[in-house]
């Protein structure tokens, strides 16, 4: 195995994210708890990871040629337990999505979002916390002006995907507060 130095630990954003995270995640227990409230079946997932999909080679792999993923994906690629991912994807199965609200919050360069998937049957929703280093902001945008914006919810063994497109991505980049 080639020696790839250590990690600048400025490139994962982990402990900027781990300060709001649970904020973040608590809102989305109280969203899904609201819409339960009013009668709605509402399914949480807890993401263990959330990285950002432009398209660009994210392994040295793909970078090399030496690898080539399947279908390019683009947009939020989010890696929930198991279970969670089941029961998002039963929840949704035969289901379109008629809403996608998106709550937004910004901090540590790091912007936060609850993300609410509103089933057309008026009656099931998703809600996926979401998370982004605010440096991928440009690149985000590009990808959902190019090519539309979307959020992949996957178990850790990517074999099976729920994909959904946001048709408006405005909600996605919040304004920038000052830090």
């Amino acid at each position: 195995m080639r020696d790839q130095g250590p990690a600048d630990p400025t490139d994962n954003p982990f402990r900027r994210v781990t300060d709001d995270w649970e904020t973040v995640v608590e809102d989305a227990h109280a969203t899904a708890s609201a819409y339960r409230e009013a009668g709605w079946t509402a399914v949480t997932v807890h993401p263990g990871d959330v990285t950002v999909l432009t398209g660009e080679p994210r392994t040295a792999a793909e970078q090399t040629g030496e690898y080539e993923p399947g279908p390019l994906r683009l947009g939020f690629d989010v890696v929930v337990p198991g279970d969670e991912f089941e029961a998002l994807r039963d929840a949704m199965a035969d289901r379109s999505i008629e809403e996608c609200t998106v709550f937004a919050a910004t901090g540590s360069g790091i912007v936060y979002l609850v993300v609410v998937l509103e089933a057309a049957d008026g009656e099931t929703a998703g809600v996926v916390p979401l998370y982004y280093d605010e440096s991928d902001r440009e690149a985000l945008v590009e990808v959902a002006r190019d090519h539309g914006l979307y959020t992949h919810v996957r178990p850790l063994q990517d074999d099976t995907v729920v994909t959904v497109e946001h048709e408006d991505s405005a909600p996605f980049f919040p304004e920038t507060a000052p830090e």
